[in-house]
């Protein structure tokens, strides 16, 4: 069974012609890698700086699982400017696929009142596929009664090995920060990949490319009392003939000054619900969830769709600025 899983990524991510599936990287705790849901974001702090990390290892139980590696770090600048630098990586278990994708992104502010805020982004870049055709499995190499045969030839003629290209996206985000309110609605738009660059390999492929990929998402922070925080959210993605709609709902109860603890769920349609825990500690949060796969491979993965850590950490003002409140979930 998991010969035939890995047969079926397999098949997915190197199907030649007509086949418009999502490829790029997606997170359970999408809101914690912001400038990979959207250029926006770039500089919606509450502070000088930050710096975020995340892995997610998906399906974990098949031969070769999928592990996304991210790394972003972005800056504010003075008069509403933001800069950032994110780096991915993706690659199997076996070491046969990497997608690598590196991007600089800038934003500007518009404060529309002095709580309300229009941000608008984007980010220019490259991105490279990568494959080994020596560790990869295909259809025709698979022998009916002994399984699969590395001495069987599968026919498949890769014309390149690795293809780079260059890349960008753009984004809008509108806020409401006012501190002295106790509903704060957040919601942001962003278009990757709009000139859809090709990622050739196989020979005589003429329509290999990263589709466009679209997002919409928002939330809305409700302020309960002196200690606690309630934020309902929700995305939805379209790559291609894919798309994903997730939402789900965060509660931060605060501990003590600066300190709080983050508890909530998220439900991805028709996919998995994956309950998440973190503690946020003055500019230092710290988040995991788990996955569990309700989906029609949850027979093969066992419900397990995988598990997710995510590391951020913001240089604080020394002045807190109180006219800004960033939409921090």
């Amino acid at each position: 069974m998991r010969k035939i899983l890995l047969l079926s990524l397999t098949s997915l991510l190197f199907s030649s012609n007509s086949l418009w599936a999502q490829v790029d990287a997606h997170f359970t705790q999408y809101y914690a890698y912001p400038l990979w849901l959207n250029p926006a974001f770039t500089g919606a702090i509450d502070g000088n700086w930050r710096v975020t990390a995340n892995y997610r290892r998906q399906l974990p139980g098949i031969a070769s699982p999928l592990i996304t590696q991210g790394l972003s770090g972005d800056i504010v600048l003075p008069k509403n400017f933001g800069l950032g630098l994110t780096l991915l990586n993706q690659v199997t278990g076996d070491g046969s696929y990497h997608n690598t994708n590196g991007y600089m992104s800038a934003s500007y502010q518009v404060h529309l009142t002095q709580y309300k805020i229009l941000i608008g982004g984007f980010q220019i870049g490259m991105l490279n596929r990568r494959i080994d055709p020596a560790k990869l499995q295909f259809g025709n190499q698979f022998n009916p009664v002994t399984g699969y045969d590395p001495t069987i030839p599968s026919n498949e003629l890769f014309t390149n090995q690795s293809a780079t290209s260059f890349d960008g996206s753009v984004g809008l985000m509108y806020f409401d920060g006012n501190p002295s309110k106790s509903i704060n609605p957040f919601i942001g738009v962003s278009l990757y990949h709009p000139t859809e660059p090709n990622s050739r390999f196989l020979s005589g492929a003429n329509d290999n490319k990263v589709p466009v990929r679209y997002s919409l998402h928002g939330g809305i922070r409700f302020q309960l009392g002196a200690r606690a925080e309630l934020i309902p959210h929700a995305v939805y993605l379209q790559q291609g003939n894919a798309n994903e709609l997730a939402g789900g709902l965060v509660c931060n109860l605060k501990i003590e000054e600066g300190k709080e603890l983050i508890v909530g769920s998220t439900y991805r349609l028709h996919d998995a619900i994956a309950p998440n825990i973190g503690l946020h500690v003055n500019g230092l949060t710290i988040g995991f969830s788990y996955d569990i796969n309700i989906s029609q491979m949850k027979t093969v993965s066992s419900s397990n769709g995988g598990y997710e850590l995510s590391i951020s950490f913001t240089n604080q003002k020394k002045t807190p600025d109180t006219r800004f409140i960033c939409p921090r979930l």
